[in-house]
């Protein structure tokens, strides 16, 4: 298998450049396949595989396969990351950047921080040595709602499927 890391910059409308270029910079610099999920960003990585959307399972299926995965502090990309049990870090987008409206990402980084989940990388400049030594997955983690996202996402299954 080869090693790969996968980085996802979220659905938001505003660039992340931050987080995409040092990325880019990294998957030249090392040779290190890395595909990334630019979502809306006007930005085009020269070294790294990238895409705007994907159906989830294909996001999922690129997640499973990761060495590590690198994200934005959005619940969803952290929930998926912490589901596929892979390595993860996370860069906060900030407000100071343009790159959120506010900075309610840095809440959600320090409850990762905090429980241990993974690593929260606010400059990028350390995203080299994070992705180089990731933290390990935890192995406790389930998510408490699943059962009921589960019921959800399989009603709305069903609704769709019957007006076809």
């Amino acid at each position: 298998m080869v090693s790969m890391i996968y980085v996802t910059a979220g659905t938001m409308f505003l660039d992340f450049p931050r987080l995409l270029n040092t990325m880019d910079q990294l998957a030249g610099k090392t040779g290190e396949r890395v595909v990334m999920q630019i979502g809306m960003s006007t930005l085009r990585p020269a070294h790294a595989e990238f895409f705007g959307f994907k159906p989830r399972e294909d996001v999922l299926a690129l997640q499973r396969d990761a060495r590590v995965i690198v994200c934005h502090a959005g619940i969803g990309a952290v929930q998926d990351a912490l589901e596929a049990k892979r390595p993860f870090i996370v860069v906060p987008r900030l407000k100071r950047f343009n790159e959120h409206t506010n900075d309610h990402q840095l809440d959600l980084a320090r409850a990762v921080q905090q429980r241990g989940w993974g690593r929260v990388v606010h400059d990028v400049e350390e995203l080299e040595a994070a992705c180089a030594d990731p933290l390990a997955p935890p192995t406790d983690y389930f998510p408490a709602r699943r059962p009921l996202i589960d019921s959800i996402r399989d009603a709305v299954a069903q609704l769709t499927a019957g007006r076809r």
